[in-house]
């Protein structure tokens, strides 16, 4: 309870009902105000009227005209009065003069004694104008009811004000609760994963609010943390795995050197172990590399880059060593296929393309490189009339270390399409594999945004 009351969420609360309170309190008191002035407002505006058109009656009409609004006045909140020129009292129910401009203006005055009583005073508006025989005419009214209206509101004010406190705090409560409770579930939540239970995941209610919106980007968050950790084993496996044949062999070969008493067998053993050992360094490099690419964050120094210049470059790289093959290399661009990316990286993935297609080739075969766009997107096809990749393989040629039936025959690691793979992956590219027949065709193309 301690930890609940010392939380953010009854800090909110408490803050809410503050809020509530003050608001309300506020438009009580804006209704008060409001109500005095327009009352008080309406009486100045009728007894000036009345004022400016009774100043030039006759005094016996005058008379009568008062007679009759003070008998009407079963409230007794009316004031009338006709004063001589030297102020002294004529007839009406107010003795004496009070003391106001006589300018034909309403003015407010404070105390006045209440007709037909001693001691009793009351606030009143009075307008005093002069007539033209130089008499003073006075019109006046209480503003005992404007008093009494606003006294109504102030009890309902504090009337109301004491179940609206509780209701607001009530509210306040269940919604600090509420909170308290989901995060007190996130918490928990997190600290079981902290303790290893990577699997958890943070609940998520079927709102959208604030707090669904964090636990769900929490939740993806997690869910490439583990698809990282994954890789990451997988990259750890998939070291040990290469390494394992290469040391084993590296092993038995220095053994029977170690047996042998022939130096030149001896020679003849290292050098085959250096070249074991040279394999296995560059299996390393290759998934270093492949792990670097695909734990690289998405668009990391990209800027404006063409494929159809890096094409050109990698086609006059190539070319010398296409010729010695006897092997026909052509290239189609069309300049510029400008796209955001790393300009080494597109040059590896697209030389990872071309060297697997003049490796694969025959002599006297054909490599093609094309740069274009179709339907707006940017596509490198790089086509070859080698040996090709059987069906039941296609799916797998692009996973890490696998070499086909023919492959076997050609030096390599068996990283090279997985890295290009990644690094199309990256620039959101898709690498794909079609049949050339014979041959093959292995296209990246741009998604559509």
């Amino acid at each position: 309870m301690l930890e609940f009351l010392r939380s953010s969420a009854v800090r909110v609360a408490l803050a809410f009902v503050l809020v509530t309170t003050v608001a309300t309190t506020a438009v009580f008191a804006l209704v008060y105000l409001r109500i005095g002035e327009a009352n008080e407002s309406r009486n100045r505006i009728i007894l000036e009227a009345e004022a400016a058109k009774s100043v030039d009656r006759p005094v016996a009409e005058l008379r009568t005209a008062f007679d009759v609004r003070l008998t009407n006045d079963l409230r007794r909140i009316d004031y009338a009065a006709l004063f001589d020129a030297e102020q002294k009292f004529m007839f009406g129910n107010v003795d004496a003069l009070p003391n106001i401009p006589v300018d034909g203006k309403a003015h407010f005055v404070r105390a006045i004694r209440v007709p037909g009583s001693d001691n009793r005073l009351e606030p009143a508006i009075f307008v005093a104008r002069q007539r033209p025989d130089g008499n003073i005419m006075l019109l006046g009214r209480s503003l005992l009811e404007t008093l009494a209206f606003r006294r109504i509101v102030q009890s309902a004010l504090l009337a109301g004000l004491a179940p609206m406190l509780l209701l607001a705090l009530a509210i306040g409560a269940y919604f600090a609760r509420r909170s308290s409770r989901r995060l007190t579930t996130i918490h928990d939540a997190i600290a079981r994963i902290m303790k290893g239970d990577t699997d958890l995941r943070l609940p998520i209610g079927s709102g959208r609010d604030p707090i669904d919106k964090v636990s769900r980007d929490v939740n993806l968050m997690l869910d490439e943390i583990g698809r990282l950790l994954v890789q990451l084993k997988g990259v750890g496996d998939n070291i040990a795995h290469d390494l394992r044949s290469p040391l084993s062999v590296v092993h038995a070969q220095l053994e029977r050197g170690l047996e042998s008493s022939s130096d030149e067998q001896l020679r003849s053993v290292v050098k085959q172990a250096l070249s074991h050992i040279d394999r296995a360094m560059l299996a390393v490099a290759a998934l270093l590399r492949l792990a670097d690419v695909e734990y690289s964050p998405k668009s990391r120094n990209f800027q404006l880059i063409d494929l159809s210049a890096i094409c050109t470059d990698l086609f006059e790289f190539y070319e010398p060593l296409a010729e010695s093959k006897s092997i026909k290399m052509t290239l189609e661009s069309h300049s510029p296929v400008q796209i955001l990316g790393d300009g080494d990286l597109m040059r590896e993935a697209v030389s990872n393309l071309i060297g697997n297609a003049i490796k694969f080739t025959p002599d006297h075969g054909a490599v093609s490189i094309s740069v274009i766009r179709e339907d707006g997107l940017p596509v490198v096809r790089v086509r070859d009339s080698g040996v090709g990749v059987e069906p039941g393989e296609r799916d797998k040629i692009f996973q890490r270390f696998y070499r086909t039936s023919s492959g076997h025959r050609v030096p390599g690691s068996g990283l090279g399409l997985s890295i290009a793979a990644a690094i199309a992956n990256l620039h959101e590219f898709d690498l794909r594999f079609n049949d050339n027949s014979p041959g093959a065709v292995f296209e990246m193309v741009g998604r559509k945004n």
